[in-house]
C-alpha cells in the first residue's frame, strides 16, 4: 500500500552544455563525410589527375584539404610541344629578322643599280644645262631618290605581308594538332553529383525524450492524484456510516480513541 502513495519522479532536465557538445560533433562528423564524399580523386583519358588530401588542420581543429592536379605522360609532352611553338610563333611577335634580311639583300642587289640611276640623272641635267646648285636640280634629284625609296619600301610591305602569310599558312596546319594539345593539358574531369550527408538532430530528440517524460510523469500525477482523491471519498462516506444506536462509525472511533 506503501507505493500508492509514492509521488512520481520527475524527469531530470536536459543537460544543455552536454547536448550542445553532441550536437557540435555531430555537425563536425557530418561535414567531414560530405568533404570525403564530394572530393574524389579522378584520372581522366589522357593521365591527367586531380587528387585531394588533408595537409593540416584550421585553428579550431577543423581539417583542411588541399587538390593537386597533375599532367599525365602525354599532357606532359603536349604541354612541351605549346611551349615550343609559342617561343617559336608567339613569342617572337614584332621579330623583324626575316625582314630585315630581305631587306639587306634587298640593298646589295638595288644600291650599285640605284647608284648608276642616280648618276644618269645627274649627267642628264648637267647636259640639259642645270646648275648642280640650282633648286630645280637638287628637284629633280630629289625626285630620283624619292622613286627607289618608294621602291625599297613597297619591296619591305610585300616582303613583310608574304611573311605574315606564311605564318598564318603554317598556323592554319598546326592549328588541329594545337587544339588537340590544348585538350590533353586540360584536365576533363567528371562533374560527380554532389552527396548530402544529412545531420543527426541531437538537440531535437533529447527534447522529444525530455518531452515525453514530462508526459508520462504528468499522466502518473494525475492518476495518482485522482487516486487519493477517491480514496478520500470513501473514507469519509465510511466513517459518516451509520451504526446501531443513532451512532456512526466516525462517531464510534473518536469515542474509542478519545474515551467519550
Amino acid at each position: 500500500m506503501g507505493s500508492l502513495f509514492k509521488s512520481p519522479k520527475a524527469p531530470a532536465p536536459i543537460n544543455v552544455a552536454a547536448v550542445g557538445q553532441q550536437q557540435a560533433a555531430e555537425n563536425t562528423r557530418t561535414a567531414q563525410q560530405q568533404a570525403a564524399y564530394n572530393r574524389p580523386n579522378q584520372t581522366d583519358a589522357f593521365g591527367n589527375t586531380v587528387n585531394w588530401s588533408q595537409n593540416g588542420t584550421d585553428a579550431n581543429g577543423n581539417p583542411v584539404f588541399q587538390v593537386n592536379q597533375q599532367l599525365g605522360a602525354k599532357g606532359q609532352r603536349m604541354a612541351g610541344g605549346l611551349g615550343g611553338l609559342a617561343d617559336r610563333y608567339f613569342g617572337q611577335a614584332g621579330e623583324s629578322t626575316g625582314i630585315d634580311r630581305a631587306l639587306g639583300m634587298y640593298d646589295q642587289t638595288m644600291d650599285p643599280r640605284n647608284e648608276r640611276m642616280r648618276a644618269a640623272a645627274e649627267s642628264r641635267l648637267r647636259n640639259q644645262g642645270f646648275d648642280p646648285s640650282s633648286e630645280a636640280f637638287r628637284s629633280q634629284m630629289g625626285d630620283v631618290a624619292l622613286q627607289q625609296n618608294e621602291a625599297r619600301n613597297n619591296f619591305a610591305t610585300g616582303a613583310w605581308g608574304q611573311a605574315i602569310n606564311e605564318r598564318g599558312q603554317q598556323m592554319r596546319e598546326l592549328s588541329p594538332g594545337v587544339q588537340f594539345g590544348m585538350g590533353t593539358v586540360s584536365p576533363n574531369m567528371v562533374n560527380a553529383p554532389g552527396v548530402n550527408v544529412g545531420t543527426v538532430d541531437y538537440i531535437g530528440l533529447n527534447k522529444a525524450n525530455y518531452d515525453g517524460q514530462m508526459n508520462q510523469y504528468s499522466q502518473q500525477m494525475q492518476q495518482r492524484n485522482a487516486m487519493l482523491g477517491g480514496l478520500a471519498g470513501i473514507g469519509g462516506a465510511m466513517l459518516g456510516a451509520p451504526l446501531g444506536g443513532g451512532a456512526s462509525v466516525g462517531g464510534s472511533l473518536f469515542s474509542r480513541m478519545f474515551g467519550k
